[in-house]
């Protein structure tokens, strides 16, 4: 992980519904996360190369590339950062082998926050 014990983990949300994203990082942030957002997976892609994120949130239809497309390309620069794609839909895409997580958006901040912490603790237990 790219945080230190004393800093807080850094999420990357990528979502085009300005609404999510807002809400998504207040909850983050309220969950003791510093969060990066982007509207764009273009957007997202920029930002995960130039920062030191801990972990990606991608919404899987955006409206230029899907979280499948997103998570392909970001584990070519980053393979150890998890990613997790979130959806509206309630199954999971069939193509998202290089996404280490998949959350519909209908169950819950719970549900995404225990996402999250599982996805950290695992990064941190393989280094």
């Amino acid at each position: 992980m790219n945080a230190s014990l004393s800093e807080q983990p850094i999420v990357l949300c990528i979502d085009d519904a300005e609404i999510a994203l807002r809400v998504r990082k207040l909850l983050l942030t309220n969950a003791g996360y510093s969060v990066i957002t982007a509207a764009s997976g273009g957007e997202g892609l920029e930002l995960f190369k130039e920062n030191p994120v801990d972990l990606v949130i991608a919404d899987h239809f955006l409206s230029d590339k899907t979280g499948a497309e997103i998570a392909r390309e970001m584990k070519q620069f980053k393979p150890q950062v998890p990613i997790l794609i979130v959806s509206a839909a309630s199954e999971a895409p069939n193509d998202l082998q290089f996404a280490d997580g998949f959350l519909s958006k209908g169950e819950g901040p719970d549900n995404l926050l225990a996402a999250i912490a599982d996805l950290l603790h695992r990064e941190n237990s393989v280094q």
